[in-house]
């Protein structure tokens, strides 16, 4: 076991927060309280478009509505069912001793100093797999620095901030990018009725594949400089269970070999199901491109833990029979019984957040703030937008949902304050900024809950308060640092997009 070192303020700050189940039943009561005084009918900030209604909480419909839905919610709590996969994956993975054993072989094969660039590289590109790095990569992280004999709290929240904050980035088009692409092409071909000769998908990728790689350099300078200093203000203990490191034993090879056939079998039978057309790419009866692959990502990688290690533990004899079998996986699940509480709470918490329509109400008023303000100057202005865009994603979050709000609203008035200097492109990638910058801190985010088991699962009290303030340096970075990043692309006169490239 490690100590902790005395906390810094902000360390002290974040403690006082309440524990994370209670913090959402304080969210709870506080919406309920502001939708009585904001309910009612509200102008959008858009001219000819429909007023939006906050519904009264406290009124008759308000109380019978949430009574009604508390299951309802909890069950659509959107991460559940990908927490509960995932957690039982990678639990597996571990009670059988795999993950040790792999981390053992990977901890003296792998120089320190790469490990952290390269978990941060693959956060960052981990949306091109959906939602992969918050149930993989973060708890993967955290194991893999424990292996290393190092605080498993920096892994957790360098790969938290690669994947949170760096979402809106990547290497390769990602399934958010066309999502994104698209609501910005309609709405600005539908407000200005002329074409936007942009590929929806493309719209941003010169701009996100550098800065990929400048918030690659840049997380890793904040968790050198400022998070492992602040990791250290909080106790952690490995598990005892694991021999992270040492020699490999023979039983240990005969089993890590085991494995690595049975990953290669694994393998071999996805890309058959892909030949035979179950997870190709197809079109749906409405001409929607639906693709396989992505939608089972998760059950994907996390089969990949599974039978390999299934394979691992009957090689060493830690799996002989079918009860064996069911208790190693009950062991595993133990993690869960966290995860299904926060879900109960956070997921009543959105549910009700959304019904109330509290989030038009922040998102329209972001919207009219600036407006008001009116400003002329393109590079104020856009990094005006960066900071509203990053203040309403603390209280409203998904990507994609909020910019089927923000875009109506801020493409065509960013666009016309402007005078045509900022383009949808340029507005849709600062949008993406303001977006990643505070999901780190936001107590909001659906992916909280695995990130406190991740941590918990080190060090036993540690709260939505710490985690906070462990990750507030990233975000103040990110914010600070992309959005400098941003002008400095922007006023070089550099492409966003493909379309503007010599060769296009």
């Amino acid at each position: 076991m490690a100590n902790s070192k005395e906390k810094g303020f902000i360390e002290k700050l974040g403690a006082l927060l309440p524990e994370s189940n209670l913090l959402f039943l304080i969210l709870i009561a506080f919406i309920i309280v502001i939708s009585f005084f904001t309910q009612g009918s509200h102008p959008s900030a858009i001219d000819n478009m429909p007023n939006y209604k906050v519904i009264n909480l406290l009124s008759i419909e308000g109380i019978r509505w949430i009574l009604s839905n508390v299951l309802r919610n909890f069950i659509a709590y959107p991460p559940l069912a990908l927490l509960v996969v995932g957690v039982l994956g990678f639990g597996f993975a571990e009670k059988t001793g795999f993950l040790g054993t792999l981390l053992k072989v990977m901890g003296r094969n792998t120089s320190e100093n790469l490990v952290l660039p390269v978990v941060i590289l693959l956060g960052i590109n981990s949306s091109i797999a959906s939602d992969a790095g918050y149930i993989v990569l973060i708890p993967l992280a955290g194991a893999l620095y424990a292996g290393l004999g190092r605080n498993p709290l920096i892994g957790i929240a360098a790969a938290f901030a690669s994947v949170s904050a760096g979402f809106g980035a990547a290497m390769i088009p990602t399934p958010g990018d066309g999502m994104l692409g698209n609501i910005t092409k309609s709405v600005y071909e539908n407000t200005f009725n002329r074409p936007l000769q942009l590929n929806p998908m493309l719209m941003n990728y010169i701009f996100m594949f550098f800065s990929t790689i400048f918030l690659t350099i840049l997380l890793t300078v904040i968790t050198k400089v400022f998070v492992e200093k602040r990791a250290m203000h909080h106790s952690y203990t490995l598990p005892e269970d694991i021999d992270y490191q040492g020699d490999l034993s023979q039983n240990e090879k005969r089993g890590l070999r085991n494995a690595g056939i049975t990953m290669g079998v694994t393998l071999l039978i996805i890309v058959f199901l892909w030949w035979i057309g179950v997870l190709r790419t197809y079109t749906d009866e409405n001409g929607i491109k639906i693709s396989p692959i992505l939608n089972n990502i998760i059950v994907i990688l996390i089969s990949l833990f599974l039978f390999p290690s299934l394979a691992y533990a009957k090689a060493l004899s830690h799996i002989n029979n079918g009860r064996e079998y069911i208790q190693v996986t009950v062991e595993a699940m133990k993690d869960i019984a966290y995860v299904l509480v926060f879900a109960i709470f956070a997921g009543n918490f959105l549910a009700i957040f959304n019904y109330s329509g509290l989030d038009k109400f922040v998102a329209n008023h972001g919207a009219i703030l600036l407006q008001n303000l009116n400003i002329q100057n393109p590079y104020l202005l856009i990094v005006s937008f960066i900071f509203i865009s990053a203040m309403v994603n603390i209280f409203v979050g998904s990507a994609t949902a909020k910019w089927a709000i923000f875009a109506p609203i801020f493409v065509p008035m960013l666009v016309m304050a402007s005078n045509n200097q900022l383009g949808p492109e340029v507005i849709q990638a600062a949008y993406r900024i303001g977006d990643s910058s505070t999901n780190i801190i936001t107590p909001l985010l659906p992916y909280v809950g695995i990130i406190l088991v991740s941590a918990k699962h080190y060090s036993k009290n540690f709260e939505i308060g710490d985690l906070i303030s462990l990750m507030l340096p990233y975000s103040i970075a990110i914010f600070i640092g992309w959005t400098l990043f941003f002008l400095l692309w922007m006023g070089l006169g550099l492409p966003f997009d493909l379309s503007s490239l010599p060769w296009e």
